[in-house]
């Protein structure tokens, strides 16, 4: 009985002790702890307390991240910071160390001390662990990802003009879209006028968050499109919605509104081939192809009798890579 009662108190002393050295940290690498809801932040700490004490490695696995050190990311000989691939690879183990990072302890190990070059590895650090948090689709993220949303409107440095590299404004949305909530298609939605900084971001988030809601506020985005990066930009949201693949990976339960939303997305698509050349027509063809709508061959094959000769190229391509995939299979 005496030996339970001291392991008692030395956890509760360890819990308490692990709250004041979160109390007096400044926050996190993506956001100040203020910056949650004082229930969130209550309740992440409590998570993070207990976890940590549970499984302290896998804290350190994310203060170190090999891809973003000097060392790491030079050896690998990549352009620049990248460590999204040894994150993900922590599973769901990694959500509340990845969580303390973001917004409530952050403890850098290695980082360049150039500051130019550390700028560069702390972003690459956060857009790696918004990655790796938007594959797990657990909902404890949420606060930590609408707090980061809500910073990006005011942060010009966290946004990149379309098809540029990943941005922490963009990494942001996709992690939202991957929770598919109603309220992260409110948030997202509320983003596409042309002229919102954060529209390409949330273009993209759009295009992981698999509701049929997405769908038509992508092919609506599509019409309204004003030149062709917009719309290439658009086109490739809309083929990583409507992947056949990703539906499937969501079970049987959706597979209904999977075939909805590809449906829709190859409706909206198919009339942009004889509309579009080069890039954009390639861009098309490659997100007709992660549809893989059932009908898509005799759909093309009607297609075909009427198009052009580069075009029945491009409807033959297409065909051809359809037939391949199903042969793999």
């Amino acid at each position: 009985m005496k030996q339970k009662v001291i392991s008692w108190v030395v956890t509760v002393g360890s819990l308490s002790m692990a709250a004041s050295s979160m109390a007096a940290e400044p926050g996190g690498l993506a956001l100040q702890s203020i910056q949650l809801g004082a229930a969130d932040r209550t309740r992440l700490q409590h998570d993070v307390m207990a976890d940590r004490l549970a499984r302290p490695a896998a804290y350190d696995v994310v203060a170190v991240a090999k891809g973003c050190r000097p060392d790491g990311w030079r050896t690998a000989r990549t352009p620049e910071p990248n460590c999204s691939r040894e994150l993900r690879a922590l599973g769901p183990a990694g959500l509340l160390p990845m969580l303390n990072a973001l917004a409530l302890d952050w403890s850098p190990k290695g980082l360049s001390t150039d500051v130019g070059l550390r700028t560069q590895e702390e972003r690459a650090l956060t857009v790696g662990m918004l990655e790796a948090i938007g594959t797990l689709r657990d909902t404890r993220a949420r606060p930590v990802l609408h707090a980061m949303w809500q910073q990006a409107r005011g942060r010009a440095d966290m946004l990149a003009p379309l098809g540029r590299q990943m941005t922490v404004a963009r990494a942001t949305a996709e992690a939202l879209g991957r929770l598919g909530g109603a309220l992260e298609l409110q948030v997202l939605q509320a983003h596409l006028r042309p002229d919102d900084p954060l529209y390409a971001a949330a273009i993209a988030g759009l295009g992981l968050c698999k509701r049929t809601d997405s769908a038509q506020l992508l092919v609506t985005a599509l019409a309204n499109a004003k030149d062709d990066a917009t719309q290439r930009w658009i086109v490739q949201a809309m083929g990583a919605l409507a992947s056949s693949w990703s539906w499937q990976a969501l079970g049987r339960v959706r597979m209904e509104d999977g075939l909805r939303v590809r449906q829709r997305v190859t409706d909206a698509l198919l009339p942009l081939l004889a509309k579009t050349q080069s890039e954009s027509r390639e861009r098309v063809v490659e997100s007709l192809q992660l549809a893989d709508l059932p009908d898509l061959p005799a759909r093309l094959a009607n297609l075909r009798a009427t198009a052009d000769a580069t075009l029945r190229h491009d409807i033959d391509d297409l065909l051809g890579r359809v037939a391949r995939a199903h042969a793999t299979r």
